[in-house]
């Protein structure tokens, strides 16, 4: 059980903490204890930080979970970046958001980066929406064989009648 006193004592760091050690700890206890009210200082921090700072409070919001619905358009945006451990933590809190997530990631796949892609269609896999799977299917043709495995494991996983008509062939 969290004490009301340490919650607020994590939400002042986090907001007024100029030690990174600190700020750091209060990121990680806001995100193990779910707490949705940091969603939009956690957000800022995915957008405007280090990138430590920025893994760790994505991490946050996928532990918070659907309640950081608010986070998507930033979190889809920091998922081009070119740091590959930030973009498994960006992809990781996508998962976590779960469902909401989806129309965003469907989007995903058709960015320029096959980096971006293959993150989407492992987190659509991840989510199993069978909502994405006319995109996950226009994916098995991707010129990146990368984008093309992680699609196809991506409808395995999904394993719905549509997704397995997607497969056929392939």
């Amino acid at each position: 059980m969290t004490s009301f006193q340490t919650v607020v004592e994590a939400w002042t760091t986090l907001n007024n903490g100029e030690d990174a050690e600190a700020r750091a700890a209060a990121i990680v206890y806001l995100g193990e204890n779910r707490y949705a009210p940091a969603v939009p200082g956690l957000t800022k921090l995915v957008r405007q930080s280090d990138p430590g700072t920025r893994y760790l409070a994505a991490k946050a919001l996928g532990q918070i979970g659907d309640e950081a619905e608010a986070a998507l358009p930033t979190l889809l945006n920091a998922l081009r970046d070119n740091d590959m451990f930030l973009r498994a933590g960006i992809t990781g809190a996508l998962i976590n958001i779960g469902p909401p997530a989806v129309p965003g990631l469907t989007k995903a796949l058709f960015d320029p980066s096959s980096a971006v892609k293959r993150a989407a269609c492992k987190a659509l896999g991840k989510i199993g929406s069978e909502r994405a799977v006319p995109a996950l299917k226009f994916s098995l043709r991707d010129g990146n064989e990368g984008v093309r495995r992680f699609a196809r494991e991506a409808l395995e996983r999904i394993d719905s009648p549509a997704a397995r008509e997607a497969l056929k062939g392939v």
